[in-house]
C-alpha cells in the first residue's frame, strides 16, 4: 500500500485540526483517507479512455430512455436530458436552451424589490416587443402602434418609450418624411419605393433594441439562502459580468462556448465537468467525476473546445484506421491513400481493426527470450535438484 502525498497529507491533517480531532480520530482518518487513495490510483496499462467511454455511455443510454419515456411531461427538463448532453460533447457552437444564474453584491442580494428592479432592467425588449405594425402598401405607407398593455408588463412609462423610439429611429429613417404622437408612429415613402422595400424596412424596425441586454428573453427571482438571485433565458455573459451590481465571480452562464470566448479554456473545462455531472444528478445518474474530468481534458487540451466529432477530435487523429471507424470510413481511407499516409498501428481502435493485441492491459508488456540464458537457468535447476537428491541419501 502507498503511503500518501505530502500534500494530501498536510490537507487532511489541517482538516483533523480544524474540526479538534485527538490523535488517534486523525490516524483513523489518516487511514480511511490512505485507503481510498490507493483504491483510486490507475494500475500501469489500464485503458482509462475505454472505461471512462464505457462509464459514461451506459448512463447516456439510460438518460435516452428516460428522456423518450417521459416526452411531454413538465416532470422532465428537455435541456437537461440526453440532448443537453450530446449539445456539451459535440462542442455545438450555440446553446438550444441558453441560461444564466446571476449573483448580485452583498448590498443588492437581500432585499427582493431591489433584485426585482434590477431584473427587470436585464430583460432585452425591442421595438417589436411594445407594439406593432400596420401597412398600407397602395399609399405606400406604415404605421408603428404602441402597445399599452405591453408597456405595464414592461413596467415602462409611454412617453419615455416613445421619446426613446423617435430617437433610435431617427438614426436610421429620414426624420422629414415620419410623424407622429403619443400612441403611434406614421412613415411615409416615395411613391417608386418597391413593396419588398417597405417591408423589409419595417422587419428591420421591429428589431431596434430598446431596453435591457441583449440576448436575455426573461427574468426570474428566485430565493437562495438567504439572498435573491436571478435565473434568465438567454444569456449574454460578457455584459451582464460588467454591470455593478453583479457579483462576477460567482455568476455562471450554461453556454459553454461563451465561457471560453469570455473566461477561456480552463473555465470553459470546468464548466463542461460541472453541466455534464448537473444533467446526470439532476436525472438520478451517478457517474464518478473522474470519468468526466477525463473527457474534459480530451475535450480542451489543445486551448480551444473541441467536440467528440469527426470534425473536431476524432477527425484531427493521427491514425488513419481511428478515423475511419468514427464516420465517413471509405472517404477517409481513399484520403489516406492519395495523400501516402502510414498507419503505425499505436492505439486501441486501429490494433482492433486489424485483429492485434491493444496496446493496454496485458498488451503491454513484451516478453523476450534468450535461449543461452534459458540454458544456463535450466542447467542451475538440474544441478540444485540433483544436490537435493544428494542431501536427502
Amino acid at each position: 500500500m502507498k503511503e500518501l502525498p505530502k500534500a494530501i497529507l498536510d490537507r487532511v491533517e489541517r482538516y483533523a485540526a480544524s474540526k479538534k480531532f485527538d490523535k488517534s480520530k486523525t490516524n483513523k482518518l489518516i487511514e480511511i483517507v490512505t485507503n481510498r487513495y490507493n483504491n483510486a490510483l490507475v494500475a500501469p496499462g489500464d485503458a482509462m479512455g475505454i472505461i471512462a467511454a464505457q462509464s459514461i455511455g451506459e448512463p447516456g443510454t439510460q438518460l435516452t430512455l428516460r428522456t423518450k419515456h417521459y416526452a411531454g411531461s413538465l416532470e422532465v427538463s428537455v435541456g437537461r436530458g440526453i440532448q443537453r448532453v450530446i449539445e456539451i460533447v459535440d462542442a455545438r457552437l450555440t446553446t438550444a436552451y441558453p441560461e444564466m444564474t446571476i449573483y448580485l453584491k452583498p448590498e443588492f442580494a437581500t432585499s427582493e424589490n431591489k433584485v426585482i428592479k434590477i431584473a427587470n432592467t436585464f430583460v432585452h425588449i425591442t421595438l417589436n416587443d411594445v407594439g406593432y405594425f400596420t401597412e398600407d402598401f397602395d399609399e405606400k405607407q406604415a404605421s408603428f402602434h404602441i402597445a399599452e398593455d405591453k408597456l405595464k408588463e414592461f413596467g415602462k412609462d409611454k412617453e419615455e418609450v416613445m421619446d426613446l423610439i423617435y430617437d433610435k429611429i431617427n438614426d436610421t429613417y429620414d426624420s422629414k418624411r415620419f410623424t407622429g404622437n403619443k400612441s403611434n408612429i406614421n412613415f411615409t415613402f416615395a411613391k417608386s419605393t418597391p413593396l419588398y422595400t417597405i417591408r423589409k424596412a419595417i422587419l428591420k424596425w421591429e428589431k431596434i433594441p430598446l431596453f435591457g441586454i441583449k440576448g436575455i428573453e426573461k427574468v426570474v427571482v428566485v430565493k437562495e439562502k438567504d439572498e435573491f438571485v436571478i435565473k434568465t433565458k438567454g444569456t449574454n455573459l460578457s455584459v451582464v459580468l460588467k454591470l455593478p451590481e453583479v457579483d462576477s465571480e460567482r455568476t455562471i452562464t450554461n453556454d459553454i462556448m461563451e465561457i471560453n470566448k469570455v473566461l477561456g479554456i480552463e473555465a470553459a473545462r470546468k464548466a463542461i465537468v460541472d453541466e455534464l455531472l448537473l444533467t446526470f444528478n439532476t436525472n438520478n445518474i451517478t457517474i464518478n467525476p473522474r470519468h468526466i474530468y477525463i473527457l474534459a481534458d480530451l475535450m480542451c487540451y489543445t486551448g480551444k473546445v473541441k467536440g467528440i466529432v469527426r470534425t473536431g477530435i476524432t477527425g484531427a487523429k493521427a491514425s488513419p484506421f481511428a478515423r475511419a471507424a468514427f464516420e465517413e470510413t471509405v472517404k477517409h481511407l481513399i484520403n489516406a491513400a492519395f495523400y501516402h499516409e502510414t498507419e503505425n498501428l499505436k492505439g486501441i481502435t486501429e490494433n482492433i481493426i486489424v485483429g492485434q493485441p491493444i496496446s493496454a492491459g496485458t498488451g503491454t508488456v513484451k516478453l523476450t527470450l534468450d535461449p543461452k540464458n534459458l540454458q544456463k537457468i535450466m542447467k542451475k535447476q538440474e544441478e540444485l535438484i540433483e544436490k537435493k537428491e544428494e542431501s536427502s541419501k
